[in-house]
């Protein structure tokens, strides 16, 4: 989903830079010893390129957890900085609890053990790294992330949010927890828009899942910012 909206931004001329952070995808280094800075750094170092090699309007977009990193590095931006985040998690704490389920879940359906989710908050809180799907989560990264949120970007240096939400067909208008964040990213002055759509949760998905409507609207709203 992530490449076919980059090829579809392109296709309507803009420039688009996708990177691996630190211990992801093909970056170097191991997840487990990745930290939130380090992310950060990683972020600063793609906004500064693009400062340097296009003339057009700045967005930061970041998907489920990468809307936090997107919102933290707007926040600490000396001019203001557009955002757009899919299906974004409202806190840090949220990724943490729900990775920490994720391995729970795995050691039950595996037989091989019983550990419980207070287990691994306090092997984390010791200052030890936990392994989930293969995936090392260290006591650094838990920590930080537990303190980051979709507010810290809401100091008024997002100049505009779009929000694009995958749900039933039914779901035309936030969750509660969503609408409570909007209102105080506009409460901060940010102009935000926010849509919701039906399709599949293509993130979680152990198959490929596509949302045509995702990338057509979230091309249809830049472009629009564009114009405007």
């Amino acid at each position: 989903m992530v490449a076919l909206q980059v090829r579809a931004l392109a296709a309507a001329g803009f420039d688009v830079l996708q990177i691996d952070l630190f211990g992801c995808g093909d970056s170097s280094g191991d997840f487990a010893d990745a930290n939130w800075a380090d992310w950060l750094a990683d972020g600063q170092l793609a906004l500064d390129w693009l400062r340097e090699n296009s003339r057009g309007r700045l967005w930061l977009w970041g998907v489920r957890c990468g809307a936090l990193l997107a919102s933290d590095i707007a926040r600490r931006q000396g001019s203001e900085t557009s955002l757009l985040f899919w299906q974004p998690v409202l806190s840090g704490a949220n990724v943490v609890r729900d990775f920490l389920r994720l391995g729970v879940a795995g050691e039950l359906m595996s037989g091989q053990g019983k550990e419980k989710l207070s287990d691994m908050r306090s092997r984390l809180a010791a200052g030890r790294t936990i392994e989930v799907a293969g995936y090392g989560l260290s006591a650094a990264m838990a920590d930080q992330l537990s303190s980051v949120s979709l507010a810290c970007g809401s100091d008024g240096r997002s100049k505009s949010v779009f929000w694009l939400d995958i749900g039933s067909a039914t779901q035309l208008s936030p969750p509660p927890a969503a609408k409570a964040a909007l209102e105080q990213l506009q409460a901060a002055g940010t102009a935000v828009r926010y849509r919701a759509m039906p399709g599949a949760p293509f993130w979680q998905t152990s198959e490929i899942e596509l949302v045509p409507a995702l990338i057509g609207e979230t091309v249809a709203l830049m472009t629009g910012s564009e114009n405007a």
